[in-house]
């Protein structure tokens, strides 16, 4: 789900009092959703450093990174430049703190050799990767970070339709967490819906060629256009398929991200469903946490063209299952 700045600034805080904050945060959105200012508040809470903007925050326990060269890249030698900062002793009651500004910026190299840091972080550090498009970062790296989506504070929620029909079985899901024939019960659910919503889309893309057809098809030749305009029709059909594949997953993802809030205590939850509250008071906030990573993972290799069938049955064990996390 996405946060408002406020909601994921009070979630944090809380996961830092009770000595939960991970190594590594990637914050999607916007600089008006507040990823910017969501970094400086990390570094205030952590360093009492205070700055109007990163480029501007002078500290002894924070860097920042940011695109540079004529390239507007992040580059090897940016990363080796930080890794001397990493390797220091943390300054006693502070954290070495890392901002990485449009961190979709690395350069291949540099996301490889900025890799081994998040795989073995120095003790005492806390990195935060910040850009609005997360899926050009490699997978190795978004599976090493937890992450936090924000919107701008005024954006209400809406549901797709794909959404409000998916709300139902979430709901029946909810609950059960931590059952096997749950997870596979939303599976069922999931597909079945799917498999009626692919259905309408190509009944409706397919009526609207055969109309356009039909309305240029006077006194003319047009099984070479009509041949053309179905590959063109059949990618819009999979296109539609894969928005709202997405839009679907995002729902459990925001119902598990509110599940999240709740049970760490944020203010100003709006639960989508009276089993989300269900939810945060029989489950660990840790737990929420491993589970919407579980869920980021799906999203992940879904995007790589996988076997959705079995992509779906691993990741939604871990995802609501009995699997231990």
């Amino acid at each position: 789900m996405a946060f408002t700045h406020t909601q994921a600034c009070q979630m944090l805080k809380n996961a830092r009092r009770r000595g939960r904050l991970p190594h590594a945060i990637l914050l999607t959105g916007s600089v008006h959703a507040g990823t910017h200012q969501l970094a400086l508040s990390l570094a205030e809470e952590l360093n009492q450093a205070r700055a109007d903007s990163p480029e501007n925050l002078r500290h002894p326990m924070c860097r920042v990174l940011r695109p540079g060269s004529k390239s507007r890249r992040i580059l090897i030698e940016d990363i080796r430049e930080v890794e001397p900062f990493l390797s220091l002793r943390a300054e006693e009651g502070s954290t070495k703190l890392v901002i990485i500004l449009e961190a979709d910026r690395m350069m291949e190299e540099a996301a490889n050799a900025f890799l081994k840091t998040l795989e073995e972080p120095p003790p005492q550090t806390l990195i935060v990767l910040i850009t609005e498009h997360p899926g050009r970062l490699l997978s190795t790296i978004l599976s090493r970070c937890v992450r936090v989506d924000l919107r701008e504070e005024s954006s209400a929620l809406r549901l797709s339709e794909a959404q409000q029909l998916f709300l139902p079985a979430v709901a029946a899901a909810l609950p059960l967490l931590g059952s096997d024939v749950a997870a596979l019960a939303l599976r069922a659910d999931f597909q079945a819906l799917l498999a009626q919503r692919k259905e309408e889309i190509t009944k409706r893309l397919t009526a609207a060629l055969k109309a356009e057809a039909k309305a240029i098809a006077e006194g003319t030749d047009i099984r070479d256009w009509e041949a053309r305009q179905k590959d063109a029709t059949a990618a819009l059909i999979e296109t539609e398929y894969l928005a709202e594949r997405e839009q679907m997953l995002e729902l459990l993802s925001l119902c598990l991200g509110q599940a999240v809030l709740l049970a760490s205590h944020a203010p100003d939850v709006q639960a989508l469903t009276p089993e989300i509250h269900q939810v945060a008071r029989q489950h660990s906030t840790a737990e929420l946490l491993r589970r919407r990573r579980a869920l980021d993972q799906l999203r992940t290799d879904l995007n790589f063209n996988v076997n959705e069938a079995l992509t779906l049955d691993a990741h939604l064990l871990n995802i609501i299952g009995n699997i231990s996390l």
